[in-house]
């Protein structure tokens, strides 16, 4: 693949590009004269309903003519962006996820593959913000970045906040400018564009106080600040307990200081509820807060449109929901006994065995639900999305009664569902599990596969409020 950004891996049937000539391999150059960086200049230019396509085929200049309508995909899939051309981080976070990874191309015990590479890219990238929601620290944007901002009000962004503290924040994100953060954000308000922040809280280093300083300076700061997560550090084996400077060592919430930040920011949720028409409580806890207090989760209109739902804020509400929209679509029976395992994660085990009970009342159908520890990580990583293709090769074959369906969370996966965290691919996982094996999204593709094992068809896919997939 060339390293240029604009190579057509695909080009849509019937699309205008396909009409107008457009072939996988060409490199799109430059839309009415402005050159192509990136997939944000590409659907920034491509939006205009007249566009001039400069390409380049087989080393030759090309150019053609499109009329579309305003809201008409022009039809082209591009080549996965090259790894240089990912604005890398400076910075140097107190809990940085690379610091979470062994070290890069050293020898793991039990690793046969190593770490899969793309996770050791270090992004804080405006650009990924925007198009997928990845949250910034906006300490690397240079005055080239905010004129493009400003002429594209690429809008909303994801920024990673963690205290308004000017001089804190230095020393949590440890990179230039980073105490800046109100001024970055009022500068893109300035420019109409929006933020969703989120503050991940550290004991004893940003909460309590302090956390309550970043509520009331984000709030100050609304409509250009959309909504606030508050999100529990994230540790593993390698970096629990590392100490930077002169913070405090990292580590894990106690169930008691959890209960302690929930009560902390209940009170804005109450007060931001009655003053708001919509009843959205502006700042959110993360899921992880619920599990390690095992308190009830809230109820599907306290998180609104689910804004941060891809940070783990009301992940678990929705699948429930979901779950309970969707489960009456079960098949009542099943001709022949047969047996479904279902893999997740130890912090999802109590919410994932409720769902099943209901795959549980469909005759001849035997259920297990069967948890994962993560023992690459550490037991203290509780989540499906870091769980190793080892971890769960060894847990499944131990079990030995897998039965006919293994069902696992897809979100174990990358992008293009192929490999594990370990890179571990998806066909060598099958090779060693004899039995049937689905990755699932979702409640509906859930019900799909087990539609499938009945000898049924899929059902009709309903209309999505969100574009999720869970981590549970």
């Amino acid at each position: 693949m060339p390293k240029l950004y604009g190579w057509v891996r695909e080009v849509v049937p019937e699309s205008p590009a396909d009409r107008a000539g457009l072939q996988p391999g060409d490199l799109i150059r430059a839309i009415n004269g402005k050159t192509i960086r990136d997939l944000v200049d590409y659907r920034f230019y491509a939006a205009d309903e007249e566009l001039r396509i400069g390409f380049e085929r087989q080393q030759e200049q090309h150019e053609v003519h499109i009329t579309k309508t305003i809201d008409e995909n022009l039809g082209v899939l591009f080549g996965e962006e090259p790894a240089p051309f990912i604005r890398q981080c400076a910075n140097k976070c107190v809990f940085c996820f690379i610091k979470g990874l062994p070290e890069r191309f050293a020898p793991v015990p039990g690793l046969e593959h190593g770490m899969r590479s793309s996770l050791y890219i270090k992004d804080d990238d405006y650009r990924y913000s925007f198009l997928f929601g990845n949250f910034i620290t906006l300490t690397n944007l240079k005055e080239h970045d905010w004129q493009r901002l400003d002429e594209q009000k690429l809008t909303p962004l994801y920024v990673s906040v963690h205290t308004t503290d000017p001089d804190l924040r230095r020393k949590m994100v440890d990179g230039p400018r980073a105490g800046e953060i109100i001024e970055h954000i009022q500068r893109l308000g300035s420019m109409g564009i929006g933020c969703h922040t989120q503050l991940v809280l550290c004991p004893p280093i940003n909460d309590g106080e302090h956390l309550d300083r970043s509520i009331r300076d984000l709030l100050q700061l609304r409509p250009i600040v959309e909504s606030i997560s508050v999100v529990p550090v994230g540790l593993t084996k390698y970096n629990n307990m590392l100490k930077t400077g002169d913070l405090p060592p990292m580590r894990h919430y106690t169930r008691e200081e959890a209960e302690a930040v929930i009560e902390q920011v209940e009170v804005y949720q109450r007060e931001f509820e009655a003053s708001n028409p919509e009843g959205d409580p502006f700042v959110y806890l993360s899921d992880e807060w619920y599990y390690l207090t095992q308190r009830e989760f809230p109820l599907a209109r306290h998180y609104g449109s689910y804004a941060q739902i891809e940070n783990g804020v009301g992940m678990t509400r929705y699948l429930i929901d979901q779950w309970a929209r969707t489960k009456r679509r079960l098949p009542t029976t099943i001709a022949e006994p047969k047996r479904i395992t279902i893999v997740t994660s130890m912090m999802a085990l109590p919410v994932i065995e409720g769902l099943a009970q209901d795959i549980r009342n469909i005759e001849h159908v035997d259920v297990q639900v069967l948890p994962v520890v993560n023992k690459f990580f550490g037991p203290e990583v509780t989540v499906a999305g870091l769980l190793c293709g080892q971890d769960v090769l060894v847990t499944l074959e131990e079990n030995g009664r897998l039965g006919d369906l293994v069902l696992l969370p897809r979100v174990m996966l990358d992008n293009e569902g192929k490999r594990f965290l370990d890179d571990v691919t998806v066909d060598e996982f099958r090779a060693r599990i004899p039995t049937r094996v689905e990755f699932v999204r979702n409640a509906q593709e859930t019900i799909d596969a087990i539609r499938a094992l009945a000898g049924v068809g899929p059902v009709a896919r309903e209309r999505k409020l969100v574009r999720v997939q869970s981590r549970l």
